[in-house]
């Protein structure tokens, strides 16, 4: 019980948080969000991804070239692609230039591979997650998508804690049950069906519920894709900024995964129309 007031409180002052930006700022107070989401949130995974006595010198590399993936992607999304290729080429040959750093070449071609998971995870992903705002009507869209994430992740956390018995995938996360992945997936409907009632009227509703539900689930799916970052590196959170919830990535990586999809929905919605 005392886990479940804390989150409450949390996501409260999350909510809060937003709320303010929004009300002050309007469209550039979530933009501001956004941009803060790769900055905070690759110390995360390089604590996740990598061990702390790994080079520093080419982790350093890693956060550079994350960070400036997010711009490009961002600032150029028509080059994002090259962008991505081009720092994944540049980490993999820093990594190769200090190759007797690594024990052997399958540490190296691992940390090679990492960073360039680290460079879609928290470079693209967000990129896009943003990329929400430049849409018609694109900050409603993107509280949708808020809305849509963290209902489906209240709903599965109380449903889950109600009745849940029957796991997913226990060796990834020992918590998650069908019950609570099903009543995740109603939260989903319902935030996404009222905001489509409320603010998007003039699509149809059953696009918006459908796109809400896929959005949904694939952000359970991106639950489960970080929680198995965490169980490969021994870790319980990636970090202690939400007391309730972890760090950054804990609280986004529903958001990361969810967001590309409600931008291909929305996009197919607005060429339906």
């Amino acid at each position: 019980m005392n886990s479940l007031i804390t989150r409450i409180i949390s996501a409260i002052v999350a909510v809060i948080i937003v709320g303010l930006l929004y009300y002050f700022k309007d469209t550039e107070g979530l933009r501001y969000l956004c941009y803060m989401a790769p900055i905070l949130g690759v110390r995360e995974l390089m604590r996740i991804l990598y061990k702390p006595d790994e080079f520093w010198g080419i982790k350093f590399t890693f956060g550079i070239l994350t960070i400036a993936v997010y711009w490009l992607a961002l600032l150029y999304p028509e080059n994002s692609t090259l962008g991505f290729a081009v720092a994944s080429i540049l980490f993999c040959c820093v990594a190769i230039v200090f190759e007797k750093r690594f024990e052997d070449l399958e540490a190296l071609s691992l940390f090679q591979a990492k960073g360039i998971l680290g460079f879609f995870y928290i470079g693209l992903l967000p990129a896009l997650a943003t990329r929400l705002l430049d849409l018609e009507n694109g900050k409603i869209w993107f509280l949708t998508m808020l809305a849509v994430v963290f209902a489906g992740d209240t709903f599965a956390y109380i449903t889950g804690m109600l009745w849940g018995k029957k796991k997913i995938l226990p060796k990834i996360s020992p918590k998650k049950t069908v019950v609570g992945s099903l009543g995740g997936l109603a939260g989903s409907a319902i935030a996404g069906g009222l905001m489509g009632h409320l603010y998007l009227s003039h699509f149809p509703l059953w696009g918006i519920i459908s796109v809400s539900i896929v959005t949904g689930l694939i952000a359970q799916l991106g639950d489960l894709f970080e929680s198995m970052l965490k169980r490969v590196a021994n870790r319980k959170d990636s970090g202690s900024i939400m007391p309730g919830h972890g760090g950054i990535l804990d609280r986004l990586d529903g958001v990361l995964f969810g967001a590309p999809i409600m931008l291909a929905g929305a996009l197919l919605l607005q060429k339906l129309l």
